[in-house]
């Protein structure tokens, strides 16, 4: 059943949700949009019933007064009240599928989801309590870990998770729950647990006979002489460290009688993750519940001849006490499973090479438990328990170098060492290498081993140790790659950005993002590529050294030089969408692109242009370009202000290319104003013969103008500029500047002209959107020229749409600064509670984004609203930290604030 759009089945689930009752249409139109109601909402909301209605029948949804009721038809919240109210957990549970309201956002969906989530999570504990009261504390072990883990803070959790630890002969384990919940509640919330959760503690160190205890498992009868008893696992790694979780999930799922069916365990990961130091120590865990016996093979996956599979059943059909096995590989493998049949025992798979090698391995019973090590996810591996293992977390990685090392040296150079341990990218063989080293040579420091592992060019030669070494470790698996896979590997490391985007990844590749999606995710399931979600793509920080270290500097320069090709025809396209008419986009050439640029990837795009701009024969004009395009598509970030300053230094010797970086510069919020303005004399100076960079570079003379209090000259200085723009064709760019125009020429005492001139921007920018300006700067212009000649009424309908434009561009310092000036009329007409709410909304948002100067003026305003509200104290705060931004910047504000300071003091 079509039941239309998120916002169409919000009205539905509304509905629903008051089981039969009237909803009112506001409270259905605050449901749907909030605070952000646009204009046509009553029409809106008529449309979705109408539609509703279509659906389900008019006698379904039913106006009554000014809201609608369902009339018809069951809601399963209702039906989970009942078995909640009854007892009936279990039952409860089960009518859950999925996530509650799922595709449905605002405000009101997330309140609802919560509660919703929140009584999932009380019917949980009560069917888990069930569950221990009827003697089930083994099988709700990992459940209960997996919820604890999942919601930290939740008592009745934890408590659940220590009774089923205590009432499993667990006693130690469930002490430490406790242990490591009080320091996270106390780290966390500053409280200690819960008197109940106390009381239950003290019952376990006391082994209070009130908690019930299970019985002691029974120890399996002595095996027989006659039978053969391996015990093939290597020893235990004596300093393994974390991965608490997945020894626990690992150990509980494997232990026998959990299941009727036979247990496999596939531990996945990137080589030197310690997958095999992971089920070695399982393994060990586990000795006891496999009274037969226990077998360990490595079937050498990850090298270049992995093990054959009727040499394996061989070799351990032999270790099962038979001297002989059958020549045809099926009987073999018949013959393995007969002897397993009435065994329990544990079998070891270590570094298997894919699941053709694993299957014929597998025991047929389901006394028997397997443990699995690849680098590949076993996918095709029918009902296996998967583990991808991922590096150690910061605290453990460093626990493990401590282990190794000593306590007292790691200690004593505790910042050394974690820096060391993030060097080796928290992966456990490059750590267990480093400490290693450190271990065997006392006289050097961990700082020493920590700088020799900062150079990128000598970090994996430095990760050697004895037999072990991380290069030796990587090359295994990328030597199993074929060309195709293998130069996928190589291309994706050249960026320098974090990771990379599905379409970055196309065009480093030079294929189809079809094809390249392909490529990218077999390297992700052979370990070789990590994918945190779908479309984005990463390395471990020493792969990415190793796959640096294989590629040709050629193939390198040609994939960034078509990763920036692509992201110049992206960036440049969404320009165009939103200042139609703006000739910046036609200044250098760029590909067809038939997307727009996702502004969320401005700071990748950025550290892309950082590394190119350090190559010798880079083109510096158009990576400033790039830039400045930039600057207007995508919220500004510290990234900008990092890449323009290296761009600056690096264009020393190219004239038109610094003037065009020192011009973008100057644009950047996060610039002293006397650093701008010597930024835009140094452009027009540099840029001569520029057409774009000298028209720009002087009207934004202007704006310094302006911010000096010289008006007349600001009018003259933008004026000429427009004029340039005019001449040119640049009608996007005469635009916005008509605009600015505007704001001078009403500073000046020219109401008429700026008026005048805030309209013919106005329509400039209509015409060239095709009716309706695209972005938010056009109405945005308009309201602050009519703020500054009195017209506060349409100011404020024009700041709105302004406000709602950027919210939709993601542009969060516009929005700060438009609502800001919005309060600033409300103060002016006297209304002061609005004044105030607005206030705090722009300061919110100037605070995300950092912009000082703003951020002051947004404080001026909120301390006028709230003295004017009775609230002086509190209006003094705002003042002095405004004064102090203020001061701090050397602005004229400053003044101001003193003014208001003295007149509240008189």
């Amino acid at each position: 059943m079509g039941l239309g759009s998120p916002q169409q089945r919000l009205v539905l689930a509304v509905l629903l949700l008051a089981e039969g009752r009237v909803v009112g249409g506001e409270q259905l139109m605050d449901a749907l949009w909030g605070q952000a109601r646009p204009r046509t909402a009553a029409n809106v909301l008529r449309t979705y019933i109408s539609r509703l209605r279509a659906v389900l029948r008019a006698d379904v949804v039913v106006s009554v007064g000014d809201g609608y009721a369902l009339r018809a038809g069951t809601c399963d919240v209702a039906e989970l009240r009942m078995l909640y109210g009854e007892g009936r957990w279990a039952e409860a549970l089960a009518l859950w599928q999925g996530e509650p309201l799922a595709g449905l956002g605002g405000d009101y969906a997330e309140a609802q989801r919560a509660r919703l989530n929140e009584q999932r999570l009380a019917a949980l504990e009560h069917r888990l309590g069930q569950d221990l009261d009827e003697g089930k504390h083994a099988e709700v072990i990992v459940e209960l870990s997996t919820l604890a883990a999942e919601h930290p803070t939740r008592e009745r959790l934890r408590g659940l998770l220590m009774l089923a630890l205590y009432r499993a002969g667990r006693q130690a384990e469930a002490i430490g729950v406790y242990t490591d919940t009080r320091k996270l509640l106390a780290d966390e919330l500053g409280v200690d647990p819960s008197p109940e959760l106390a009381e239950l503690y003290q019952q376990i160190i006391s082994a209070d006979p009130a908690l019930g205890r299970a019985p002691a498992r029974p120890r399996a009868a002595a095996a027989s002489a006659a039978r053969h008893v391996p015990r093939q696992l290597p020893a235990d790694v004596a300093d393994f460290t974390g991965r608490e979780s997945e020894v626990e999930a690992m150990v509980s799922a494997l232990r026998p009688g959990q299941t009727s069916a036979l247990v496999v365990c596939a531990v996945a990961g990137a080589g030197g993750v310690g997958k095999t130091a992971l089920a070695v120590h399982v393994a060990h865990r586990l000795a006891g519940d496999y009274p037969d016996g226990q077998l360990f093979v490595d079937l050498r996956g990850s090298g270049s001849q992995p093990l054959e599979v009727e040499l394996v059943l061989g070799s351990l059909l032999r270790a099962l006490g038979l001297e002989e096995a059958p020549e045809e590989p099926a009987e073999r493998a018949a013959l393995y499973r007969s002897v397993l049949a009435d065994r329990r025992m544990l079998v070891v798979l270590d570094n298997a090479a894919g699941v053709g090698q694993v299957r014929p391995l597998l025991p047929g019973s389901a006394t028997c438990g397997v443990l699995v090590t690849s680098r590949a996810r076993l996918i095709g591996l029918s009902g296996a328990r998967q583990v991808d293992l991922e590096v150690l977390g910061p605290v453990a990685a460093l626990r493990l170098f401590t282990r190794i090392v000593g306590e007292q040296r790691a200690e004593a150079e505790r910042g050394a060492a974690m820096d060391l341990v993030a060097a080796c990218g928290f992966l456990p063989l490059a750590i267990r290498i480093a400490a290693a080293r450190l271990a065997a040579r006392p006289n050097w420091s961990v700082a020493g081993m920590r700088d020799r592992l900062s150079d990128e060019r000598r970090r994996l030669s430095e990760l050697r140790a004895g037999d072990l070494a991380i290069e030796a470790t990587f090359a295994l698996g990328y030597e199993q790659l074929d060309e195709a896979h293998a130069r996928a590997f190589r291309l994706l490391a050249v960026p320098n950005s974090a990771d990379v985007s599905l379409r970055a990844a196309a065009a480093l590749l030079d294929l189809p993002e079809q094809e390249a999606e392909a490529v990218c995710e077999a390297l992700v399931d052979v370990s070789m590529l990590e994918s945190l979600s779908p479309g984005r793509y990463r390395f471990h920080d020493l792969l990415r050294v190793f796959a640096r270290s294989r590629v040709d500097p050629a193939d390198a320069d040609a994939a960034l030089e078509r990763l920036l090709d692509y992201s110049a025809a992206a960036v440049a396209s969404r320009f165009r969408s939103l200042f139609p008419g703006d000739l910046r986009a036609e200044l250098l050439p760029t590909g067809e692109c038939q997307d727009d640029f996702d502004p969320a990837e401005a700071d990748a795009l950025l550290s892309v242009v950082r590394q190119a701009a350090t190559r010798k024969h880079a083109d510096r004009y158009r990576l400033a370009w790039i830039v400045d395009m930039l600057t207007d598509v995508a919220p500004e970030s510290a990234a900008f202000r990092h890449t323009l300053d290296l761009l600056v230094a690096r264009a020393a010797d190219e004239p038109r290319a610094e003037g065009m970086a020192r011009y973008v510069r100057s644009t950047l919020s996060s610039t002293d104003r006397e650093a701008r303005r010597s930024d835009v004399l140094a452009a027009i100076d540099l840029a001569r013969g520029d057409h774009y960079v000298t028209a720009v570079a002087t009207a934004s003379l202007g704006v310094h103008a302006y911010d000096d209090g010289d008006y007349q000259a600001s009018v003259e200085l933008i004026r000429r500029g427009v004029d340039i723009f005019a001449g040119s064709g640049d009608r996007g760019a005469q635009a916005l500047w008509l605009g600015l125009l505007a704001r001078s020429l009403a500073a000046a005492d020219e109401p008429g002209q700026a008026v005048e001139a805030a309209r013919s921007a106005y329509r400039l920018h209509a015409e060239l959107g095709g009716g309706t300006p695209r972005h938010p700067w056009a109405p945005y212009q308009l309201a602050f020229t009519l703020q500054a000649v009195g017209s506060l009424g349409e100011a404020l309908r024009m700041y709105a749409t302004a406000v709602t434009g950027f919210r939709e561009i993601g542009e969060l310092d516009w929005i700060g600064t438009a609502t800001t000036r919005m309060a600033d009329i409300h103060l002016t007409l006297g209304d002061h509670a609005r004044a105030l709410e607005l206030a705090e909304q722009g300061l919110a948002a100037l605070r995300e984004v950092d912009d000082e100067h703003w951020q002051g003026k947004a404080l001026m305003i909120l301390g006028q609203a709230l003295t004017a509200t009775g609230q002086q104290e509190r209006g003094h705060a705002c003042y002095t930290e405004a004064l102090e931004i203020f001061d701090r910047l050397s602005l004229p504000e400053a003044e101001d604030v003193r003014a208001l300071m003295a007149a509240v003091n008189a």
